[in-house]
């Protein structure tokens, strides 16, 4: 399974008044991470909409939980990687770490999706094809 990790400087604002992470900020990074860990496979968002013909894979179910707090000053490192494909969608698991202790847990589930040919404004759902996962099978690279 490949994991990729990226690390980011928590900012003033990233944080609430308490200089707490305000909690949106990790749906962003886990946003943020999952680009990165499609880009290190060889996955860039060109390749997706181009080779691929699809708009990425849309969000449809995020979950976080929240273990320790995270604060102004600190940096955190965010280590994403596909933890089921499933036909249509992939489960993506983010584990935020600050001072080596996971703080945050959170949980992706994407739709892999192509533009509706009947209707430009809708998408539609299709099956992840099996040379896109192939780019994430580190074994045989």
């Amino acid at each position: 399974m490949f994991k990729n990790t990226i690390k980011i400087p928590v900012e003033w604002g990233h944080c609430d008044p308490a200089r707490i992470v305000f909690y949106p900020n990790y749906f962003f990074w886990f946003d943020q991470a999952t680009r990165h860990l499609f880009d290190r496979v060889g996955l860039s968002y060109e390749i997706m909409l181009d080779k691929y013909q699809t708009v990425g894979f849309p969000l449809v179910d995020a979950h976080a939980e929240f273990l320790s707090p995270t604060r102004f000053g600190d940096e955190i490192e965010v280590t994403s990687y596909v933890n089921e494909w499933r036909r249509r969608t992939i489960v993506l698991i983010h584990e935020v770490k600050n001072q080596n202790k996971v703080c945050v847990k959170g949980t992706e589930i994407r739709i892999w999706a192509e533009t509706d040919t009947q209707d430009s404004r809708k998408l539609k759902s299709k099956d992840i094809p099996s040379s896109f996962k192939d780019f994430f099978d580190m074994e045989n690279k």
